[in-house]
C-alpha cells in the first residue's frame, strides 16, 4: 500500500506518512479473513479493553525505543526522564515541555487544537465529506438534523492524529463547553487505508462530541473520534466548563485518533495553502497551537 502523501507548510513540499505496523492493517482491511475479523471480533470493545492492558502493562516498556526509531520522536521536548515511564501507553500520552508548543496569541486566529494531519470542507459545496477516498455525509457523523442545519454551509476542519503525533489536544479559543454527549459506535482504525476500504467509518467510530461557545469563532462543534485497538477518548471534564486558549482539553489513549471541528458560516477562513491540498485531498501537517485559519 501507498503511503498517503502530506505537505509539510515548514519546507513547503511533500513528504510520505512513515506509517506502522501497515502489513497487519492490510490484512484487516483488504482480505476477506481481514475484513470479517474486524467486523465481528477486531472492533468489540472488549478485545480493545484487552488490548489496552497489554499496552499499558510493565513489559510494554520494551517497545518504546522501537517506535521512537520508527518515528524519529523528538525526546528532547518530552517533559519526563525517558527512564520514568511505565509502560508504553505512559509514554504514549506524554506530556510535553512548557515551550514545546508555543499558542498562536492573537484572538483572530484559528489554531489547531492537536499535532496532526488535516483536511478542510466547504460544507455549502460539499455534502459529502471525502477522506482519503473514504465518503460519509454529516448526518451520519452527528446524527441531529439541527445540528446538520446549523453547520451546512460552514467548514468541516478533520484532524487526523497520526502514531507518532503528540496525543494531547487543546481548546481552541476562550468559552464555555456544554456537556459531552457520547454516540456509540465501532472502534475501526483511523489509518487511510482503513480509511480507503471501510465504508462510513468516522460514522461508524465511538464519538464524543460537545459544542464549544468560543468568544471569537462562534459556537463550534468539536468531535472526538475513537479508534481500532485503544482508541479510549480522556476528556479532563465531561459537563458544563469554561475555558481558555490552549488549555488541554484532553487525550487520545494507544490508537490512531482523529478530532473533528465544524463552524458555521461566516465565522471563519482557512488559511490558503490548507484549501489548496485539501481540494487536492492531500493533508497539511500542522502543531497544535499552530495557526490554520482567520476569523472573518
Amino acid at each position: 500500500m501507498k503511503s498517503p502523501a502530506l505537505y509539510n507548510r515548514n519546507t513547503k513540499s511533500i513528504e510520505y506518512e512513515n506509517t506502522y505496523k501497515a502489513d497487519g492493517l492490510a490484512f484487516l482491511y483488504s482480505t476477506s479473513l481481514g475484513k470479517l475479523l474486524t467486523e465481528t471480533i477486531l472492533t468489540k470493545r472488549a478485545l480493545s479493553s484487552v488490548y489496552g492492558f497489554m499496552v499499558k502493562s510493565k513489559r510494554s516498556v520494551v517497545n518504546i525505543p522501537k517506535f521512537i526509531e520508527h518515528y524519529k520522536i523528538n525526546t528532547e521536548e518530552i517533559k519526563r526522564p525517558m527512564d520514568s515511564f511505565k509502560s508504553f501507553n505512559d509514554f504514549f500520552i506524554r506530556e510535553l515541555k512548557d515551550n514545546a508548543r508555543p499558542i498562536d496569541a492573537n484572538v483572530k486566529t484559528l489554531i489547531s487544537p492537536a499535532d496532526s494531519r488535516l483536511l478542510v470542507f466547504d460544507l455549502s459545496k460539499e455534502v459529502k465529506l471525502p477522506v482519503k477516498g473514504y465518503v460519509y455525509r454529516l448526518d451520519e457523523l452527528v446524527k441531529s438534523k439541527k445540528i446538520v442545519d446549523e453547520y451546512k454551509d460552514g467548514w468541516c476542519f478533520v484532524y487526523r492524529l497520526a502514531p507518532a503525533d503528540y496525543h494531547r489536544y487543546c481548546y481552541i479559543d476562550e468559552g464555555l463547553q456544554e456537556k459531552v454527549v457520547r454516540l456509540k459506535g465501532k472502534l475501526h482504525s483511523v489509518h487511510p487505508l482503513a480509511l480507503n476500504t471501510t465504508k462510513s467509518l468516522l460514522a461508524k467510530n465511538y464519538r464524543e462530541m460537545t459544542v464549544l461557545h468560543t468568544r471569537n469563532f462562534g459556537d463550534v462543534l468539536h468531535i472526538e473520534v475513537g479508534a481500532l485497538l485503544v482508541g479510549k477518548i480522556i476528556q479532563h471534564h465531561y459537563g458544563a466548563k469554561r475555558f481558555k486558549r490552549g488549555d488541554e482539553k484532553g487525550y487520545f489513549e494507544f490508537g490512531g485518533s482523529t478530532i473533528i471541528q465544524l463552524f458555521k458560516k461566516g465565522t471563519i477562513l482557512p488559511d490558503e495553502d490548507i484549501q489548496e491540498f485539501s481540494a487536492k485531498r492531500i493533508e497539511t501537517l500542522v502543531k497544535m497551537g499552530e495557526k490554520v485559519a482567520l476569523k472573518i
